[in-house]
């Protein structure tokens, strides 16, 4: 029997079609790796998502061509996206997006009656950050749901109800119909309702969570009454007898061919070749080669999102954000706890350079010691035995014993010299020799101490003018600049706020044992304008700190303690005015308020620069 279905099944994949076998007991024989894509058992395009189900503040997405019909959804169920509207009726069509269980943020939808209409209905929008479209192709049964340029399609025969969740604490795509849905009771409605929803594997036959059916009776692995009522009716027919027609199975058309066979021998019973009927149209259109080139591009693709998911695994987490810019960071990230090059990690005050030097350490050597040297807090007459320790007697009140140095402590393993900017010239000379020999001295020892250690430096400073003012060495900056990693400030990637804004609140209110909160649509739109100049550091504060005032389980516009950045209605003039004053202010703050040097980096003479502090009213 294996050897006949075997070879039916190969005939059979080339022309999309699948081959199940259900022998005389009513139990599946064999079940091909195309039936079960068919059927939605196993996925077919590559993309797969853990088990779990839709949680509060989740992003939810619908494209729907007729509401009540193969979604289990009634209009009442959108409430759970907070759309109410008394208009939405069964039957109609609906593109929308929505907060799972968040009144308090808006939803966008749009619907109409579904009476065949003609051409495409669809919804686009930036919504909360992230690029959505959420479009019904009548005219080709198509469903299409599209995040951030990722697209998600559903072709359906007579109705469908398609869904895409992101995750509003990671911003990941943590959930999307796929074919086969009604198998998997993942219905729209049940989903909405607290159903979990189960993983979806590739299609791969060995992976563990593929669903092991063979053997299973045939009813109870394919929803069908009329389908499995003709396999009983094929079960009392005579050898040789094909019959076909559309059946349904699990709410879809499905075209399928039973041929009974009944000899006597091991293999008897019914098989059944299927076919997607919504797709029979374009089977007669696309050329195979075409179909496998596709295919294998998008397994490609979802080899490389794949990839891209072992940097979060591996260990940033915590880096939250699907910005391009934020992914190539993590990418730049990964790659560097796997060597043991020297690493520069630059970006603005408050964007995480510490954590993402400790990430990148415990990705690459967890067990080796990490140190954490804040170089803006050192003395500079302690420089040098702050970080290569000094020996018994070295000067009036050293410790009898001496004291290892931060370089010591880190052998083995990482140091993180931090604010590296701030170091004087003297011992940048020193730093230097560290670096290329490998080798520290005590301050009032000749004996020299072999260090094993990686460095990464870390700066908020543009250390390429420094060189240039002669503030920092030439050499040395070369020497930590071998693998440099700029983290980008928020205000460039506005589209990860509101999952950075959930995944901070959420942690917040775990950290303290406190009741889930939720922002308010005006509290979520203030903090959307803001520019944020503290990058993530002022937002964890803005948010720890309406927390802490709010005595309601909903956070206010009221509650967060931010300059209100609404530029609309402002005139050029006022808002170059505003840019000149970030500008100035930030100089002068890497300048640890120093006008002079604020004015040299800044490249404006001193009548010019002054003139602006009195027009900003610094």
């Amino acid at each position: 029997m294996k050897h006949t279905t075997n070879i039916l099944e190969e005939l059979l994949e080339s022309e999309y079609k699948g081959l199940i076998y259900i022998d005389e007991q009513n139990r599946i024989g064999s079940y091909s790796k195309r039936a079960k894509e068919i059927t939605g058992i196993i996925s077919e395009d590559g993309r797969c998502h853990a088990a779990g189900s839709i949680k509060e503040g989740d992003i939810v997405i619908i494209c729907d061509n007729e509401i009540g019909n193969d979604d289990a959804l009634s209009p009442a169920d959108l409430l759970h996206i907070n759309i109410n509207d008394k208009n939405i009726a069964k039957g109609d069509a609906i593109v929308a997006v929505g907060v799972y269980h968040n009144k308090k943020i808006k939803p966008q939808y749009k619907y109409i009656k579904s009476y065949s209409p003609n051409g495409k209905f669809e919804l686009k929008t930036n919504y909360l950050g992230f690029e959505i479209v959420s479009r019904i192709d009548f005219a080709n049964n198509s469903a299409d749901i599209t995040v951030n340029n990722e697209t998600y399609t559903m072709r359906y025969f007579e109705a469908v109800g398609h869904m895409v969740v992101i995750d509003g604490i990671t911003g990941e795509i943590k959930f999307f119909e796929s074919r086969g849905y009604g198998f998997r009771r993942e219905e729209i409605g049940k989903l909405f309702s607290g159903r979990d929803y189960m993983a979806k594997a590739s299609a791969d036959e060995n992976k563990e969570d593929t669903p092991a059916i063979e053997g299973i009776e045939i009813q109870n692995v394919i929803h069908g009454e009329a389908f499995i009522t003709k396999i009983e009716d094929m079960m009392k027919k005579t050898n040789g007898c094909v019959e076909k027609g559309i059946y349904e199975i699990h709410r879809r058309p499905i075209f399928c061919i039973f041929v009974r066979i009944r000899s006597l021998q091991k293999q008897d019973g019914v098989y059944v070749i299927i076919q997607d009927a919504s797709l029979l149209e374009e089977m007669r259109k696309e050329r195979n080669a075409i179909i496998q080139l596709l295919e294998e591009r998008q397994k490609k693709k979802s080899h490389n999102e794949n990839k891209n998911r072992e940097f979060e695994i591996a260990g940033l987490n915590d880096f939250i954000g699907r910005n391009p810019s934020m992914a190539e960071v993590k990418r730049l990230a990964y790659k560097a706890s796997q060597t043991m090059f020297n690493v520069i990690i630059t970006g603005e005050s408050g964007t995480g350079k510490s954590r993402l030097a400790k990430n990148i350490h415990n990705m690459g050597n967890p067990g080796a010691p990490f140190v954490e040297v804040n170089c803006n807090a050192i003395a500079p007459s302690l420089f040098e035995s702050e970080l290569f320790g000094y020996a018994p007697g070295a000067f009036t009140g050293a410790a009898t014993g001496g004291k290892a140095g931060f370089f010591e402590e880190a052998n083995g393993g990482t140091i993180f010299l931090d604010e590296i900017g701030e170091i004087p010239p003297d011992i940048q000379v020193k730093l230097l020799h560290v670096l290329q020999n490998k080798r520290i001295y005590r301050v009032g020892s000749s004996k020299p101490i072999d260090v094993n250690v990686r460095v990464i430096t870390a700066t908020n400073r543009n250390l390429e003018e420094e060189v240039r003012q002669g503030r920092f060495r030439q050499d040395l900056y070369y020497r930590i600049n071998v693998f440099p990693i700029c983290i980008p400030p928020l205000r460039q990637r506005k589209d990860d706020l509101y999952v950075l804004i959930n995944s901070i609140l959420s942690d917040i209110c775990v950290r303290y044992d406190m009741k889930p909160m939720l922002l308010s649509e005006e509290a979520l739109n203030k903090m959307m304008r803001y520019s944020w100049p503290g990058n993530v550091r002022e937002l964890e504060n803005v948010i720890e700190r309406a927390i802490t005032i709010c005595d309601s389980p909903v956070i206010y516009s009221e509650h967060i303690l931010i300059h209100d950045d609404e530029e609309e209605g402002k005139t050029l003039k006022e808002q170059l005015l505003k840019e000149e004053k970030r500008i100035i202010a930030e100089a002068l703050t890497r300048n640890n308020g120093s006008r002079q040097k604020a004015m040299e980096e800044l490249g404006l003479s001193k009548t010019v620069f002054y003139e602006k502090l009195k027009k900003i009213k610094f």
